[in-house]
Formats: structure tokens, C-alpha cells, sequence
């Protein structure tokens, strides 16, 4: 699904592919800075300091922490990534230039409707 995303919007024409790459930074943005501060959370739920070496803690503990960062970091970036695109492409489905199921798509799949892409 991630690959036929990514193909998807590739092949996107020049407008919609400038509208889908500012949505999806904002989105990344937005869910890195949230997902940094979730991380000084995760780490001090762990009982780590950040003024500590990582080599006085447990590797257990370590690789625990590292998992969790990392998943905090994937979750927060499709959220908002879905968070913005949700706001964005509403008024175009509003507006009668996407239907229901082609707002669903770009939303949560990143799949866009074939009119967008090049060539068609």
C-alpha cells in the first residue's frame, strides 16, 4: 500500500503535486514536533536522564525506549499527515471537485484520483 502511495503521487501533475507535497510537509512537520516532546515523555516514564550516557542503562531498557520512540514517531507522522490532509482536501469535497470515496482515498491511503495523474 505505502509503494502504490508513493507511485501515486509521483505521478501526479505538477499542481496537484505541489498541493499534495506542501499538505504532506505540513503534516511531517507538525508530527515531528509533537513526536519529539512525546519522546522526553517516553524517555522519562523509562526513568532515563537525558544527561546520562546510555551506556549506564540497561540495553533491554535502551532498545525498549528506542522501539517505542520510533513507533511514536510513525503514528504521529500519519496522524497528522491525516489530520492536514483531512482539512485541506474538505474543501475541495465540499467544493464538488472530490467525491467521498476519492477524499477517503487521498486521506487515508494516499491514493489520487487517475484525472491527477500525468497523461490522463
Amino acid at each position: 500500500m505505502f509503494i502504490r502511495a508513493i507511485k501515486s503521487q509521483l505521478n501526479l501533475k505538477p499542481y496537484f503535486y505541489a498541493q499534495s507535497a506542501k499538505v504532506g510537509a505540513a503534516g511531517c512537520i507538525l508530527g515531528g514536533v509533537v513526536s519529539y516532546n512525546l519522546w522526553f515523555m517516553i524517555a522519562a516514564w523509562f526513568g532515563l536522564d537525558v544527561n546520562t550516557p546510555l551506556r549506564s542503562y540497561e540495553s533491554s531498557t535502551i532498545w525498549t525506549v528506542f522501539a517505542l520512540c520510533f513507533l511514536c514517531l510513525l503514528l504521529s507522522l500519519y496522524i497528522f499527515c491525516v489530520l492536514i490532509g483531512a482539512m485541506y482536501y474538505r474543501t475541495k469535497l465540499k467544493n464538488g471537485h472530490l467525491n467521498r470515496e476519492e477524499y477517503k482515498d487521498i486521506v487515508f491511503r494516499g491514493i489520487y484520483p487517475k484525472r491527477w495523474q500525468k497523461g490522463l
